[in-house]
C-alpha cells in the first residue's frame, strides 16, 4: 500500500476562501522565449504583465528534459527516478500514485477540477488506453499525445470547437474565446460548468512550441493573421545562437560519438541549416505569442467573471529544446539550453509578493506549492517543496543545487546524470548499451545503476560563472571541484531515487504514445 501520512500544510497557507488555480504549461518552451525573459522580438504582453505582478523565477530547471517524465513530475511532485515514467519505461501511473497528484488531492478536497490539451502521462492498467485520468477530473477536453496544429483533423474531442487553431481550440475549452471587437462568445466550456460558489483548478497544457505543432502549421488562408504573417517582416532582427553549428560545419562533436551519435529525430532537423531554424524562430514567435493571448482571453474572463482576485495562476514549461547550440537538435541532453524553462506563479492574496527569484526551483515543486496555496496538506510522497515562502522572499534552507536526468535512450539519446549550482555544472555520461549489446539498457535497471555503482564512461564540468554557454570542458584540469561534484551527484541521485516498496508504476503496453 502506499504511504498515506501526510506533512502539514506549510505555514503559508491562507485561511478563508479557497483560492482558484490556473495551471499555464506550455511544451519544449524555452526559457528565453518570453518578453519578461529578454527575447529582442517575441511579444508576450499578457504573460509579461503576470510576471510583474507575480514572481518569476529565473533560475527554473526541468529535472528530465523530455514531455512524458517531466509532466508527470508536474504531477505527482516528483523526479522521474522515484515516479518511473518514461517514454521507454514500458510502465504507467499506478492508481494510487495518481491519487496523489495535485488534481486528485484537489478534487477529493471539495475543488471542481478540469484538464485542457495535451496529456502525454499515461496512467492506469493499458496506459493511455485505460480511460483512468480522464476519469480523475470533472472537466475534461484533452486528449494524449501530440494535438498537432490542426487539433480537429488529428482528435474527434476538439472537432465541435469553432476555430481550427491549436491555442484558440484550447481557449474555447477553458474559457470560450473573444471575437476581433473582443465581444465574448460563450460562457466557456470549463467556466461555464463550474458549480457557483466551488473553487475550481484548470490544468491547461499545450503542445506548443513542439516541433510536432509547429512543424505541421500550413499558413492557410482561414487562419488568424497572426500565425501566417506575423514575425516575418522581422527575420532578419532573428539571431542565430551564439554556439549555432551548422549540420555541415561540424568539425567536433559537442559529445564524443561513441557516447552519443549526434543522431536526432526528423522532427528537429530544422537546426541544421540556418535559413530553416530561423524558419522554426518565427513559428515559436508566433505562436508563443498565441499562446500569450490565450492566458490574456483567460485573465480577462476571469476579471469578468469577478474570479481574477482569488485566482492563483502559475505559468511554466516542461523543458526546453535545442536551437543548434553545439550542432544540437531536441532535448534529453543536459545542456542549459534543454533544461532551462519559464515559471511564473502569482497570487493575487499576497499584497507584496516578491517579484523575481533566482532561487533554484523545478518542476516537481508545482504540486506541493498548488497544494500549499489552497492550504491542503502534502503527501510525504511529494518530493519537491513548496515554493510558498520564496514568494515573500524568504528562501532560508532553501536548495544550493538541483539534480536533473535523462533516462530516454531511445532516439540515440545517452543516459546522462548531472548536478548544477549557481557557479559549476557537472555532467555524467553512461552506456546506452551493455557492453557486446546492441540493446538499451532496461528501463527499470537503470533507476539504480549509478547508486550501484556504475561508473560514467565521459564527464563534463563546466564554469558557468565565466562559461555560460558551457563551451569549455574543465573536468581533466579541475579535480578538486570535479570529486566535489562527483560526490554531490552521487547525493543527489539517492535522494532522487528516494524510498522503495511503494507501487508507483504498473506495465503499460501503450506507454509510448508519441515520444519526442
Amino acid at each position: 500500500m502506499l504511504r498515506r501520512t501526510f506533512l502539514a500544510a506549510a505555514s503559508s497557507a491562507f485561511t478563508g476562501a479557497k483560492p482558484n488555480v490556473l495551471f499555464i504549461l506550455t511544451d519544449d518552451q524555452r526559457a528565453d522565449y518570453l518578453g519578461c525573459m529578454g527575447h529582442p522580438i517575441v511579444k508576450t504582453p499578457h504573460i509579461d504583465a503576470l510576471a510583474s505582478r507575480g514572481t518569476l523565477f529565473r533560475n527554473a530547471f526541468a529535472t528530465s528534459p523530455i514531455c512524458t517524465p517531466s509532466r508527470t513530475c508536474y504531477l505527482l511532485g516528483q523526479w522521474e527516478r522515484k515516479h518511473g515514467i518514461n517514454f521507454n519505461s514500458q510502465s504507467s501511473v499506478h492508481p494510487d500514485a495518481f491519487a496523489l497528484s495535485y488534481p486528485a488531492l484537489l478534487r477529493k478536497a471539495g475543488y471542481f477540477t478540469g484538464y485542457v490539451g495535451k496529456n502525454h502521462t499515461p496512467v492506469g492498467a493499458g496506459g493511455y488506453t485505460s480511460g483512468h485520468i480522464e476519469r480523475q477530473f470533472d472537466y475534461w477536453y484533452g486528449n494524449h499525445g501530440h494535438i498537432q496544429f490542426y487539433p480537429k483533423d488529428r482528435h474527434p474531442v476538439y472537432r465541435n470547437a469553432k476555430s481550427a487553431t491549436q491555442p484558440e481550440v484550447l481557449l474555447e475549452g477553458a474559457s470560450g474565446f473573444l471575437t476581433p471587437d473582443d465581444q465574448f462568445l460563450a460562457a466557456g466550456e470549463f467556466l461555464k460548468r463550474r458549480p457557483s460558489g466551488v473553487p475550481f483548478a484548470l490544468t491547461l497544457c499545450f503542445n506548443l512550441p513542439h516541433s510536432a505543432s509547429t512543424n505541421s502549421m500550413r499558413q492557410l488562408p482561414g487562419d488568424p493573421a497572426l500565425y501566417r504573417t506575423a514575425y516575418r517582416d522581422q527575420a532578419g532582427h532573428l539571431r542565430l545562437p551564439e554556439t549555432y553549428v551548422a549540420a555541415n560545419r561540424i568539425a567536433s562533436p559537442k559529445i564524443p560519438r561513441d557516447v552519443y551519435s549526434g543522431q536526432f529525430i526528423p522532427s528537429y532537423s530544422y537546426v541544421k541549416t540556418p535559413e530553416t531554424m530561423r524558419e522554426m524562430q518565427i513559428r515559436t514567435c508566433q505562436t508563443v505569442t498565441g499562446i500569450d493571448n490565450v492566458a490574456g482571453s483567460l485573465i480577462e474572463q476571469l476579471r469578468r467573471l469577478g474570479l481574477e482576485q482569488n485566482t492563483v495562476i502559475l505559468f511554466a514549461s516542461d523543458h526546453g529544446l535545442f536551437h543548434g547550440e553545439h550542432g544540437l537538435g531536441g532535448k534529453a541532453l543536459l545542456y542549459e539550453e534543454s533544461i532551462h524553462i519559464p515559471m511564473i506563479v502569482y497570487d493575487p492574496r499576497i499584497a507584496s509578493q516578491v517579484k523575481e527569484s533566482r532561487q533554484f526551483v523545478v518542476p516537481a515543486d508545482i504540486a506541493p506549492t498548488i497544494l500549499s496555496l489552497c492550504g491542503e496538506r502534502i503527501p510525504a510522497s511529494m518530493q519537491g517543496r513548496p515554493i510558498t515562502p520564496l514568494l515573500r522572499g524568504n528562501h532560508s534552507g532553501w536548495r544550493n543545487d538541483v539534480f536533473c536526468e535523462n533516462l530516454f535512450t531511445d532516439q540515440e539519446y545517452p543516459r546522462v546524470e548531472c548536478v548544477r549550482d549557481r557557479d559549476w555544472k557537472y555532467i555524467r555520461y553512461f552506456r546506452r548499451f551493455p557492453q557486446g549489446g546492441n540493446t538499451p539498457y532496461p528501463y527499470a535497471e537503470t533507476l539504480d545503476a549509478s547508486i550501484r555503482g556504475e561508473q560514467p564512461v565521459y564527464e563534463e564540468l563546466f564554469h558557468l560563472k565565466e562559461d555560460p554557454r558551457e563551451q569549455h570542458n574543465f573536468a581533466a584540469s579541475r579535480p578538486p571541484i570535479l570529486d566535489s561534484l562527483r560526490r554531490r551527484c552521487n547525493q543527489l541521485v539517492k535522494e532522487a531515487k528516494g524510498a522503495s516498496g511503494a507501487p508507483w508504476t504498473l506495465p503499460a503496453t501503450e506507454s509510448r504514445l508519441g515520444a519526442g
